[in-house]
């Protein structure tokens, strides 16, 4: 190699050296949870977590941040570093219902994010209390039907999935009934087994009450049934279509800019956590769907749950004040 050649290449080789990314994870890796600790979403990701720091060889711990409906854990993470050590688990309402009930929201989901990991399907259920003696979905739209109004559905907030699912219900059926907000779902489901109210729906929380005979649920609003309710039908099986819109999941995103081969080794330990016999038993006992998708798949959730929930809110003039 000539001498001049050879001086420019080990002039260059430093500057090529620099350009490449640090090695990953070089610390622990947080994963940040938009709820308190305890929930559906939270569980999931301490499984998760334990799972992963064993395949990336680093600690990955579990911070929660609560608040806002969300706001306050996605804004934390949308201004960390974009380098794989700081990831955002939600429960989808944050990204797909915010932008449309909230006045001002401090994050454009699609832009400031991107997607790691859908870490499962939220297959909501519709349970009744002993205050309505329906024990069909067409025995509820009937009663629903008879008495407008009259009838009411408790769910975690105004703003909320549980909302948009029973009056998506509403605007499915032609029926009216009157929504009872709470500050979270544990106590909507305490007042559903007092028979203060006659409906809500769930995704985990009221399953051991429907196991043990104290509510009864009458439709699964995903695609398909659940594992621990064979006989209970989906919603589409009891003769009312289109409700899996509002089926919603739980997904991990990163801060955008985050090198997409980060993202695709996240994405392959996050899988192989979710694919273990331990984690589809518990997602299972959960009344959650276990998915291994990649990253791509829960970009293209959160683009049409976007498209999709957005006339639902408004036709039905749902906000989270």
């Amino acid at each position: 190699m000539p001498v001049r050649l050879f001086g420019l290449f080990l002039l260059c080789m430093p500057l090529s050296l620099a350009a490449q990314p640090a090695a990953f994870p070089n610390r622990p890796v947080s994963i940040v949870v938009t709820t308190a600790a305890g929930g559906s979403v939270d569980a999931i990701a301490r499984a998760v977590a334990a799972d992963l720091g064993k395949t990336l060889g680093q600690p990955v711990v579990v911070e929660n941040r609560p608040g806002a409906n969300g706001n306050i854990a996605a804004q934390h993470v949308k201004t960390a570093a974009p380098d794989g050590h700081t990831l955002l688990m939600l429960s989808s309402s944050t990204f797909t219902l915010n932008p449309f009930v909230l006045e001002r929201v401090p994050f454009n989901p699609e832009k400031d994010f991107v997607p790691v990991a859908m870490t499962a399907g939220l297959n909501m259920v519709l349970v009744v209390g002993p205050s309505i003696k329906a024990a069909t979905l067409k025995e509820l739209v009937a009663a629903m039907k008879a008495r407008p109004g009259e009838l009411n559905y408790g769910s975690s907030g105004n703003g909320s999935l549980p909302q948009v699912a029973a009056e998506l219900l509403a605007i499915r059926t032609g029926t009216r009934a009157t929504h009872v907000p709470y500050k979270g779902i544990a106590p909507a489901l305490n007042d559903l087994l007092a028979g203060q109210i006659d409906f809500m729906f769930d995704s985990g929380t009221a399953m051991s009450h429907i196991q043990a005979g104290k509510l009864r649920a009458l439709a699964v609003i995903g695609p398909n049934r659940l594992p621990i309710f064979p006989d209970v039908p989906t919603f589409k099986e009891a003769g009312v279509d289109g409700m899996e819109v509002a089926a919603g999941w739980h997904g991990i995103f990163a801060p955008a800019g985050t090198d997409p081969a980060i993202v695709d080794r996240l994405n392959a330990g996050i899988n192989k956590s979710l694919q273990s016999a331990a984690m589809r038993e518990r997602m299972n006992a959960m009344g959650f769907e276990s998915v291994a998708l990649p990253a791509a798949e829960l970009g293209r959730a959160l683009r049409q749950d976007l498209q999709r929930l957005g006339p639902i809110v408004k036709q039905a003039g749902i906000t989270a004040n």
